[in-house]
């Protein structure tokens, strides 16, 4: 073998053995261009699953938060409603056709209270029938829509029968009761 076939082969030798690494190294690469696309996809979708996620999150927040306020709007009403309600109530029990007749049984039931040196007050409209219920009884007349205040001869007790004592007696008893003849639950 001569000078020059030694070289030509030591070249083709090397020609085919850079051939050989360039080709392992673009195989190389594509496998780390594939898993690096690999990768990206996997962070990708997770990146996309996590942003679902919380978008579903902040969505039904949303909805809560929407819902809670629209609870409270709704209560608001109904408590405003329930207000008129109780003062119509209340408007309707100062204008009694049987208030007289009314006024003379609590006065009656409570006798012990007022005959022994006891004082009883009511409104002004009321006077004229309190006052000849009870004679000197009488003490004067109180802002109320309706009733009386009885108070011990000694001044260590008060019965409170104002309409609006006992109409707020009642009514507490009674507002879910009204609550629910007004607003009927969906049960």
């Amino acid at each position: 073998m001569t000078l020059e076939s030694a070289v030509q082969a030591i070249l083709e030798m090397g020609k085919a053995e850079a051939s050989q690494i360039l080709e392992e190294a673009r195989a190389e690469r594509e496998r780390a261009l594939s898993q690096v696309r690999t990768e990206a996809a996997a962070a990708l979708a997770e990146t996309e699953k996590a942003a679902r996620e919380e978008a579903e999150r902040r969505r039904v927040q949303g909805l809560a938060r929407a819902e809670l306020e629209s609870r409270k709007i709704v209560l608001a009403a109904q408590r405003e409603a329930l207000d008129r309600v109780y003062e119509g109530a209340l408007a309707r029990l100062s204008r009694l056709e049987e208030n007289a007749e009314f006024l003379r049984t609590l006065l009656a039931a409570n006798e012990s209270e007022w005959r022994s040196g006891g004082k009883v007050y009511c409104n002004a409209r009321d006077e004229p029938v309190v006052r000849k219920t009870v004679g000197s009884a009488f003490a004067g007349t109180i802002d109320c829509a309706g009733g009386v205040i009885i108070e011990s001869g000694d001044g260590t007790r008060r019965v409170d029968l104002r309409y609006e004592t006992i109409l707020r007696d009642v009514w507490d008893d009674a507002v879910r009761e009204v609550a629910e003849a007004l607003w009927p639950s969906k049960r």
